[in-house]
């Protein structure tokens, strides 16, 4: 939902700004739903039912879900792993695919996402990945516990990021608004079925409240959940090198996971600066996942 009425200053109201974001919010909310209702088509997954499963999007990038696939098998062993694939390019789709179908992991396309067209709209789309994964594969065949990952999020270590739910509904790197009000980042959010008030989850953006991806949830289940529900990851900003401002790039460790985060390289950038540091970025990454114990 956009902001309450009384967060909006006298200027915002002359400008019929509060009625401007009703209708924009509004506008996302029917063509998502619409969507999602066109191109609903429950995946039958009967191996996952009533385990822990990591449900990774991916999206065009072959290269990290190959990494992503042989850590997770060798770091993650008391969980299943699906692939939900929002890739735009074609190609990529079927390299995931066929690193998939070679790891044994579960391949699912997601499907028809309206928010595919800019860059600028990736939390947007990555929200209606999410949902779509959310009614057509959780819902579908009811794991008993589901983490959520972005596809560039690595176990370095061997882990079992499922404890977090041992006493508590939901778990993983939580994000504040000023006001204090939180929401999971979906790129590592898990959620024990059992315990939780309501299954009817969305993982959109809510932007003109100060929530990014995931942050409707805060509606729809967080805000009726207390702290004893709640199991927060550790985490830790790290530099990418010592030449680079944490402002212009950075790694993230959550839990036992390294993030290589590239969306913390901001988009806005200078388009040379920002593919200097993203290779940079890349480089790093494997650097550190080469030297990992065999």
């Amino acid at each position: 939902m956009p902001r309450a009425l009384s967060k909006y200053n006298v200027r915002e109201w002359f400008r019929c700004r509060p009625l401007v974001d009703r209708k924009n919010h509004a506008r996302y909310q029917v063509r998502e739903r619409m969507a999602l209702a066109r191109h609903a088509g429950p995946v039958p997954l009967p191996r996952i039912h009533g385990r822990k499963v990591l449900i990774t999007i991916s999206f065009n990038d072959p290269q990290v879900i190959e990494w992503q696939t042989k850590l997770i098998a060798r770091n993650v062993p008391d969980a299943l792993q699906v692939v939900a694939d929002n890739s735009t390019n074609l190609a990529a789709r079927d390299a995931i695919r066929d690193i998939c179908a070679a790891a044994g992991v579960a391949f699912v396309a997601a499907l028809a996402n309206p928010w595919t067209s800019r860059e600028q709209d990736g939390g947007k789309s990555h929200g209606y990945a999410l949902n779509w994964a959310w009614r057509n594969i959780v819902l579908a065949n009811r794991p008993s516990m589901v983490g959520f990952l972005d596809h560039d999020i690595f176990p370095t270590a061997m882990t079992n990021p499922f404890r977090m739910l041992d006493r508590a509904a939901v778990a993983g790197l939580v994000r504040k608004t000023p006001d204090e009000r939180w929401y999971l980042w979906p790129g590592f959010a898990f959620f024990n079925l059992g315990r939780l008030p309501t299954d009817r989850l969305n993982f959109g953006r809510d932007w003109l409240d100060g929530f990014d991806t995931g942050g409707l949830n805060w509606h729809c289940l967080y805000r009726a959940l207390s702290n004893e529900d709640l199991c927060a990851a550790d985490y830790e900003r790290i530099s990418v090198a010592a030449s680079v401002a944490m402002d212009e790039a950075l790694f993230e460790r959550i839990d036992s996971w390294l993030h290589e985060s590239r969306f913390t390289t901001d988009i806005d950038m200078a388009p040379a600066r920002r593919q200097q540091l993203l290779e940079l970025k890349r480089r790093s990454i494997l650097d550190t996942l080469m030297a990992l114990p065999a």
